[in-house]
């Protein structure tokens, strides 16, 4: 199945370069500003930032692509009922972004806040989806070709009774 994951540059974009730079810096690591940000994940030179501040940079932009990625296998798993071949919806492209996000904010995030809210209704669509999926009798995991095979028994009753 094919999942078009969301670049950190498109988590900038969406959700606002400042916002995602206060919460994807690690939080042992001194803040950068979010232009820096947005010029690293866009590739721009970053000749004319202090070299400290460029790390800090590639470390966050590290942290986001390993948040995209939990946020991926978080997915797949709601999605193993789909049967092979078949394309998720297009909506769940868009949930990978809110599920990428609500893991930058880790459990920082209030029962309350937007972002968790968010979060817990992405997670009742996919539910849902995987639900509807099972019931239309896709298989966990669709067709994996697995087969069981043993070696035939060496001993049994009639072969040890004169022992």
């Amino acid at each position: 199945m094919n999942l078009s994951l969301p670049s950190a540059s498109q988590l900038l974009v969406r959700f606002g370069a400042r916002d995602i730079t206060q919460v994807a810096v690690p939080d042992d690591q001194r803040p950068i500003e979010p232009e820096l940000l947005v010029a690293a994940a866009s590739g721009a030179p970053l000749d004319d930032w202090e070299p400290e501040d460029v790390a800090v940079a590639v470390m966050t932009l590290a942290r986001i692509a390993d948040v995209v990625t939990r946020a991926r296998s978080e997915v797949s798993f709601y999605l193993r009922f789909r049967p092979a071949g078949e394309d998720a919806p297009e909506w769940v492209t868009d949930d990978l972004a809110e599920i990428a996000r609500y893991h930058l904010y880790d459990d920082a995030g209030k029962e309350e806040s937007t972002v968790r809210v968010l979060y817990k209704d992405v997670i009742k669509r996919l539910e849902t989806l995987a639900k509807e999926d099972k019931e239309r009798g896709a298989s966990d995991g669709g067709a994996s070709g697995l087969q069981i095979s043993h070696q035939p028994r060496l001993m049994d009753r009639r072969t040890l009774r004169g022992l």
